[in-house]
């Protein structure tokens, strides 16, 4: 990752230690924590979860958003068709067009189902996407071919 950016990590509470260690490793500090409201709830073991989290990290001294989200944001159900933790492109878009510069490079390293390529791709950033899981990476690549000919139809 290069100085002065910033980044996004979904995180799991019952880790969150380990992630923080791993973020001060590669030089990450928070800069903010989003959660996403869900009109659904997710099983769990003790509790049931209406919520995703994230924190945005930054790596030097990136440049403050024009216009800053707010740190709650709605979570539109995706159906986890593609992938069991797939996240909504609706979801998505905004923090990459706020945290990002126009046509300014996302990087997703656990792509999954691609998500985070096909919102890249809607607001018009360039992406990589790398994701192991063959499944997921055709997944991926058919949302990328369906999002590329809804643009083009447009």
């Amino acid at each position: 990752m290069r100085d002065d950016t910033l980044c996004i990590s979904f995180y799991g509470w019952n880790r969150v230690d380990r992630f923080f260690a791993a973020w001060r490793a590669a030089g990450l500090r928070a800069v903010g924590h989003i959660v996403f409201a869900k009109q659904y709830q997710s099983k769990a073991r003790f509790l049931g979860y209406r919520h995703e989290a994230a924190y945005l990290l930054a790596k030097g001294q990136p440049p403050v958003p024009e216009k800053p989200l707010p740190d709650v944001m709605p979570w539109k159900y995706s159906g986890n068709r593609h992938h069991p933790t797939q996240k909504p492109v609706e979801c998505l878009a905004p923090l990459i067009e706020a945290f990002t510069q126009p046509r300014g490079i996302v990087l997703d390293p656990f792509a999954g189902s691609g998500s985070t390529c096909v919102a890249a791709r809607q607001v018009g950033r360039r992406f990589y996407g790398i994701e192991m899981d063959p499944k997921y990476h055709a997944a991926a690549m058919e949302r990328l071919h369906l999002a590329n000919q809804e643009r083009i139809a447009a």
